[in-house]
Formats: C-alpha cells, sequence, structure tokens
C-alpha cells in the first residue's frame, strides 16, 4: 500500500470515527435535554402548588390527578366545554354547586369559582376521592364515573352482559367512554415518568386496571 493510499485510509477511519462519536453525542443530548423538554411541553404541569395540595388533602395520587387535569382541559384554567363544564378538572356548575357543600371554601360558592384553579382542583379532587371510595378503590369505574356519571356506571354494573359480579366493569359502552378511562390510566404513566422531582406518585401498575 502506498504512502498515499495510507494516509487516505487514515482519513476516512478518522472522519467514520468522528462521525459515531458526534451520533453518539446527538443521541446522549437527545435523551439526556431534547427527549424530556419535548415530553414537558406535550404533557404541561401547571399550578403545582395547588394541585399537590389538593391532591394530599383529598388522598388522590398526585400523578392521576396530573393524568385527569391534562386529558380534561390540558391545564386551561379558562376551559369550558361545549356543555358548559369549567375549569381545570371541568366541573359543571350545578355539581360544583352540590360539591361546595362538602368542601370548606374560604368565599361562598358561584359559578366563577370553578374559574380559580384551587378551588376547581379542591372540589374535583373531593369527587374524585368520592368515586373511588363508591367503586370499591378501582380507578377504572372511578374514572368511567368522573366522564359518564354514577348513574350511567351503577345502570352498567347491574347489566349481567356488561358485569359479572356487579362492582367491576367487564366491557364499557362506547368508544368515547371506554378510551377515556384508558387514556386518563395512559397518561398516568406519562406524568409519573416526566415529573418524578415534582410528583411523588404512590400508585403501581397493579393499582391501575386498562379497559380492555
Amino acid at each position: 500500500m502506498t504512502k498515499k493510499r495510507r494516509i487516505g485510509l487514515a482519513v476516512s477511519v478518522s472522519c467514520v470515527c468522528a462521525l459515531l462519536l458526534a451520533l453518539a453525542v446527538l443521541t446522549f443530548v437527545w435523551a439526556r435535554v431534547w427527549e424530556p423538554r419535548r415530553e414537558r411541553i406535550i404533557y404541561p404541569l401547571r399550578y403545582e402548588t395547588e394541585l399537590l395540595a389538593a391532591s394530599e388533602e383529598f388522598s388522590i395520587d398526585p400523578c392521576m390527578l396530573a393524568a385527569l387535569v391534562y386529558c380534561e382541559s390540558s391545564f386551561r384554567e379558562d376551559a369550558v366545554s361545549s356543555v358548559g363544564a369549567i375549569g381545570l378538572m371541568q366541573i359543571m356548575p350545578d355539581t360544583g354547586e352540590w360539591l361546595a357543600t362538602k368542601v370548606e371554601l374560604s368565599e361562598p360558592y358561584t359559578t366563577e369559582s370553578l374559574y380559580d384553579p384551587e378551588t376547581n382542583l379542591r372540589l374535583g379532587c373531593w369527587y374524585l376521592n368520592f368515586l373511588h371510595d363508591r367503586y370499591n378503590g378501582q380507578w377504572q369505574e372511578a374514572l368511567t364515573a368522573y366522564i359518564a356519571g354514577q348513574g350511567q356506571v351503577d345502570r352498567w354494573l347491574e347489566d349481567p352482559e356488561l358485569s359479572s359480579d356487579g362492582k367491576t366493569l367487564d366491557v364499557i359502552p362506547g368508544r368515547d367512554v371506554k378510551e377515556y378511562a384508558a387514556k386518563v390510566m395512559r397518561t398516568h404513566e406519562k406524568y409519573k415518568a416526566i415529573y418524578p422531582d415534582v410528583l411523588v406518585c404512590t400508585l403501581d401498575d397493579d393499582d391501575i386496571r386498562l379497559p380492555e
């Protein structure tokens, strides 16, 4: 091999090594910097103080609460649905009025109260905890009742074609309602993974059963 060819080969090897090193650095930066930042943009977390306080007050896993708020309003305190549900946890005004009889508020309840993040989170957390207890600690049924209503879930549980034991929904009618519970549970895992420095989550995988 001539000296010129040896030099050319050495240069080629050096270029390949440099390219591999650059790719390794880019992969590292993507995994450690860009991807976590992208995930936090996709799954935002706002009102951390109010969220953590409400989750502690009403014994709700903070990752589950964050996931529910994300699915309900994407953390927009001024969100209003097509049917009139308001705020972070999308509470109907009449439901909020009932919830205000269960939760001690600093000021008298009005519909405008639902736009306040702290009030909305406290009312919604109380209700979520109520549903979780009502359905024997089962998140699938509690989340389904949050979106579809207690009465509807109770009727489904009484249907032997939908529930074999009257306590657990084997089948959730309606694609939208079924997907809702699954989406919240999947999003719970996202918040658990993305915000370990903020949210101290208490639920294990065994605590969450995705709808089939």
